[in-house]
């Protein structure tokens, strides 16, 4: 009898998620963060060297060995134009 005038009480609230679960979860998602910007770095990285590479091939194209360095016999300017290397 005495339960009809007393308010229900509320159930307790459910238990939060473990700890160990938690640090897991954050775990995988820093990994995953990581492993997709290794593969941004590396798909930029790529991009740059397609573009480079030709004009890097162009422009030293005497140059067999890239350990030799640029060949300093070659002077860009006024002495490749023959008509202007007179003039001097």
């Amino acid at each position: 009898m005495s339960g009809l005038f007393s308010s229900p009480k509320a159930p307790p609230p459910p238990p939060g998620p473990d700890p160990a679960l938690l640090a897991k979860q954050k775990e995988q998602e820093e990994r995953l963060e990581r492993q997709e910007r290794q593969k941004q770095q590396e798909i930029s990285a790529r991009r740059r060297a397609r573009t480079t590479a030709g004009s890097r091939g162009l422009i030293f194209q005497a140059r067999v060995d890239p350990t030799l360095g640029i060949p300093t016999n070659t002077i860009l300017g006024v002495t490749r134009n023959p008509d202007r290397a007179r003039e001097t």
